[in-house]
């Protein structure tokens, strides 16, 4: 079935409540930014409470170390773990198969909405990067395949992350409106982490993000920010973790809403991964989510 694009003027909706001119985009951009940036600080802290303690690994190490070096067998097997470990080309992500297409329509009852794409909004963010310790993502909110995903990866040592969401402005029919977000997104992730005397870790989330204006596009509040941990694993020693599955995006998130204010809703996904370099005391992060996003319910009982 054909996604039928919808119009580019406003949505009749808005018209019915008086509202002028579109949604206030810029300041939804930063709205999930700064949420965003809350996430990384502490994503940042974690990783340099853990440098200072692989500091003290290192020393505690340094003799078995030195006997390693005065052995060539030992340091070519360091050298050829290393060769098979460390991830040095960007993968080639790939997502679950959505035969499922829907128009956007409404149904009555208790007043049930069904958005298909385009959506309204797209945005994604991640860290500095070289050849091999990057972050990379994917938001696209056109038909006929909507994504996000976010891929992380630490081959050289360092932290680094990637975020990606896609949203839709929202405004209940009543005054007041008890509202539940659905959204319809298999996803799938894969992740690794890998120590040579080092530590490595890896985590990945889903989330839910709320934020609301008034009318005019200002005032902003956050509604509900609801994460969900798909992984977040740690390597030490000689360790060697990986695990991969997938799922679907949570379809049960509720809030209070009125038509005396605006909702840019987001569907996002974050990924962070850090590590240390080195020759032979180093350790690897990997970690990929990717998600089709085909449609979005918004149910509401008034």
């Amino acid at each position: 079935m054909m996604v039928r694009r919808r119009a580019r003027n406003v949505d009749p909706l808005r018209r019915t409540l008086g509202l002028r001119g579109t949604p206030p985009q810029a300041a939804a951009h930063r709205g999930i930014a700064a949420l965003n940036q809350r996430v990384i600080d502490q994503m940042q802290r974690r990783a340099a409470e853990r440098a200072r303690i692989d500091r003290e690994r290192r020393k505690m190490v340094a003799p078995l170390m030195e006997l390693m070096r005065q052995d060539k067998r030992a340091m070519q097997a360091a050298q050829n773990r290393r060769r098979l470990t460390v991830r040095t080309a960007k993968p080639k992500i790939s997502y679950p198969r959505v035969l499922q297409r829907i128009e956007t329509h409404v149904r009555t009852g208790s007043f049930l909405t069904l958005i298909a794409p385009p959506y309204d909004l797209a945005w994604g963010a991640n860290s500095s990067s070289d050849q091999t310790t990057w972050g990379t993502w994917v938001a696209e909110k056109a038909p006929p395949d909507p994504r996000i995903n976010s891929t992380t990866n630490i081959g050289n040592g360092g932290s680094a992350w990637s975020s990606a969401g896609v949203g839709m402005w929202f405004i209940p029919a009543a005054f007041s409106a008890w509202v539940r977000i659905g959204i319809y997104a298999p996803y799938d992730y894969n992740w690794r982490d890998d120590s040579t005397w080092a530590t490595a870790h890896t985590d990945g989330f889903i989330a839910v993000y709320v934020q609301s204006f008034d009318l005019n596009g200002g005032d902003p509040r956050d509604e509900v920010d609801r994460r969900i941990s798909l992984w977040s694993d740690g390597s030490a020693d000689l360790d060697d973790h990986a695990d991969s599955g997938s799922g679907y995006y949570p379809s049960d998130t509720y809030f209070m809403a009125t038509n005396a204010r605006q909702y840019a809703v987001w569907a996002w996904c974050n990924t962070s991964a850090d590590g240390s370099s080195g020759t032979v005391i180093y350790s690897y992060a990997f970690g990929t989510l990717s998600v089709p996003v085909p449609f979005m319910v918004f149910e509401q009982w008034t």
